[in-house]
């Protein structure tokens, strides 16, 4: 009878045991995706390396759908980034880019730092430099930036000659 007694107790220990069973499985599935995100530093090199290929398909996929573009710290109205990169990529070459911040964790991760490049048939092989600021949120098991901060290089106002009178 005792034995009758302990057997529901008995079926409910083989049901929770399954149970966590499941979710180790489940746990394990979910480790096992998070590992397959590559790191956000990729994800970076292979947008810099479609801009110099002026891969704009190739960029849109590394792109969030609400990016944002600041120019100068001024916030651009239109689909910015896309736009941007229609329009100026076919005229810079040689983007270089040089982090001196970076950070990630789980879900967003960050790189700033300083770049240069070139403009395509210029005659004065000039070269443009600024700092630029990317930051990358986690989408669909993979990063896309989110927004995208550009300066241009702030010219040098402390120059040390003084006029002679």
């Amino acid at each position: 009878m005792k034995l009758l007694k302990l057997l529901p107790v008995f079926a409910l220990l083989l049901f929770v045991s399954c149970g966590d069973h499941e979710k180790e499985t489940d746990d394990m599935d979910d480790m096992a995706q998070q590992a397959e995100v590559r790191d956000p530093a990729d994800a970076n090199k292979q947008w810099i390396d479609a801009w110099n290929r002026n891969n704009p398909q190739e960029l849109d996929t590394l792109t969030s759908a609400d990016a944002v573009l600041y120019m100068e710290g001024e916030t651009m109205n239109t689909d910015s980034i896309r736009s941007w990169y229609n329009n100026v990529a076919p005229m810079m070459k040689d983007l270089k880019t040089s982090p001196e911040v970076e950070y990630a964790n789980q879900e967003v991760a960050y790189e700033a730092g300083t770049y240069s490049h070139g403009i395509k048939n210029d005659s004065l092989e000039g070269t443009y430099e600024g700092t630029y600021t990317f930051i990358w949120k986690k989408m669909d098991n993979d990063w896309k930036i989110q927004v995208m901060n550009i300066a241009g290089k702030d010219e040098d106002t402390t120059s040390t000659d003084m006029e002679e009178e």
